[in-house]
Order: structure tokens, then sequence, then C-alpha cells
């Protein structure tokens, strides 16, 4: 745990207005996990120095920060430039935005996940290198359910602990893994071993991405609830334009 008042590494997941002049922002940190913040005086004030400070404060800019406060909404004290932002458009910045917005629904406040954080500033980096899109975020989802301990094996009965048959069939369970389906039973939410075997390896094709993209589905929606992802259904409507 960092000390009180101690610079933290961490980026902006979202901000939204406040009052006249301030911001409320929801920042990831490296030490202290995913914490609240008002930001004061840096909407409509005409000075360098306010200017300065809501320039940074932007999602995908790599900052230093400090924060004083013993609420859960703190108030952020400190807030320096700690490298270059991230620079992105169209699919990418959609695919960056919404891994912002699930790890603002999915992390609880003030935990601290230094793994996941080092996951999500690599993925930014892999986005930004022009990496397959759907290989990054298939990739980002299964590590982070397994970092904020959701996570499940991919290769063995949750039941036996048998390693998956290529050719058997397998139900997927929330929180649980994947069951062995009866010889011939299939279901609309049923897997091939070999699927999933590839899926555990990041073997990736179309047909691998598109099962754990219905898998890491199910698994957060429990986490998630019945409220959509606005960042998914911008995506949609992008490529829906194209």
């Amino acid at each position: 745990m960092a000390e009180p008042n101690a610079m933290l590494n961490g980026l902006v997941l979202h901000r939204r207005e406040y009052r006249e002049t301030s911001f409320i922002v929801d920042f990831f940190t490296k030490q202290q996990g995913r914490i609240s913040a008002v930001c004061r005086g840096v909407r409509g004030g005409k000075s360098t120095k306010s200017n300065e400070k809501k320039s940074l404060l932007q999602p995908f800019q790599p900052l230093l920060l400090s924060f004083s406060g013993r609420h859960e909404l703190k108030n952020l004290a400190q807030v320096e430039g700690d490298a270059r932002a991230f620079l992105m458009q169209g699919p990418v910045l959609f695919s960056a935005m919404y891994l912002n917005e699930l790890l603002n629904r999915v992390l609880p406040k003030e935990v601290s996940y230094p793994e996941v954080y080092d996951l999500y500033m690599a993925s930014l980096l892999r986005l930004t290198e022009h990496e397959p899109i759907e290989v990054v975020l298939r990739e980002f989802e299964i590590s982070l359910i397994h970092n904020i301990g959701y996570g499940f094996d991919w290769q063995a009965d949750c039941l036996t602990g048998d390693k998956l048959e290529a050719n058997g069939y397998y139900s997927f369970i929330n929180d649980q893994g994947f069951q062995r389906l009866a010889h011939g039973e299939q279901t609309a939410n049923c897997f091939l071993g070999t699927d999933l075997k590839n899926v555990a390896s990041f073997t990736w094709d179309k047909r691998s991405l598109l099962i754990a993209k219905r898998v890491t589905r199910m698994a957060f929606k429990p986490i998630l609830g019945d409220k959509p992802l606005k960042s998914r259904e911008l995506f949609i409507k992008l490529e829906r334009t194209e």
C-alpha cells in the first residue's frame, strides 16, 4: 500500500461534470486500484494551470497522482503527466474505451490489482501498435477474469478434473468452468473441446476468437448485470456505418 499523499501511477477511466467548475473522475491506479475523486477548478477556468490540469485529465494519458480525503470520494491533490499519451482513433479508440468501461464496471474501489494495471497498459500499447483488435480484447478479457478472482480452467472438466477431450462437448457453468455433456447431447451453450483448448493456448483463428467472446460474455454477465456497456453499443454503431 502506498503512503498517504504519495504519487501513484494511474490513468483516467471516466470523467463527468460536477457542479460548475469541477469533474468527478474515476482513476485506475497501480498501487491502490480504482479511485474516484473530485477534481476542482478544472472547468471554465482561464488560468494556464487549470487548463494544463484539464488537459491531463484525459483517458489514455499516463499520470502521477495524489489524493486527499478519508471518504470513498477523494479529492485530487496533485496530477502530473508521467509519459506520452496513447494516441488512438477509429476502431482502436472504441476498443480502448471498451477496456476502460469494463474496468470501471468490474473493479471494486480501492482494491489494488497491479497485474491488471500492467495488463491494461500492455493492451493499450498493443492497440496503438495495430495488433489485431479482437486478439487484444479477448486476451485482455480472459486475463482480467482470472486476475479478479472469477477465473476457471479452460482445459479441464470442472466437476471431474479430467482434461478436456478434443471431440467432447462441454457446457459452461459460471464461476466453475466447463462440464462434459453426455454423448450425443448438445445445447445452445456448448463448446467443442478442441476449440476450448485453442482458446486456452491463445491459438487464434476466426472460430476460437468467437468461442472466447461467447464464453467471456457469459463469465462477465454476473458481474456486469443487465446494464449494457455503452462502448460496445458505440462500436456496433460504428461497424454498421462502415
